[in-house]
């Protein structure tokens, strides 16, 4: 958890009541049921796999807008590997 970026990001976006910032590990967050939100994050690589399937399959988010690393991108691409055939049916990617 970055603190110095969540403090950043919060004094930036004060006004902004559109938006709220959650400074907490995503593993053990529970999303809401009932309201709308989406999800943007920066995603560490080694623990890319398991932040994917969380957001992806327990999450209720109307949009999610992930950054990960180049390696774990193209091993999502792969239909062979269970995650990107999992995945490849859910999301769409952008490079």
């Amino acid at each position: 958890l970055d603190s110095h970026l969540f403090n950043l990001s919060s004094e930036k976006l004060k006004l902004n009541t559109r938006v709220t910032l959650i400074h907490q590990d995503i593993l053990q967050f529970q999303f809401p049921n009932k309201q709308r939100y989406k999800i943007v994050g920066n995603i560490p690589y080694h623990l890319s796999t398991q932040i994917i399937k969380k957001v992806v399959f327990e999450s209720r988010a109307s949009d999610i807008y992930l950054i990960v690393e180049e390696g774990f991108y193209k091993r999502t691409l792969d239909i062979h590997r269970t995650l990107g055939l999992l995945l490849h049916t859910q999301v769409s990617f952008q490079q």
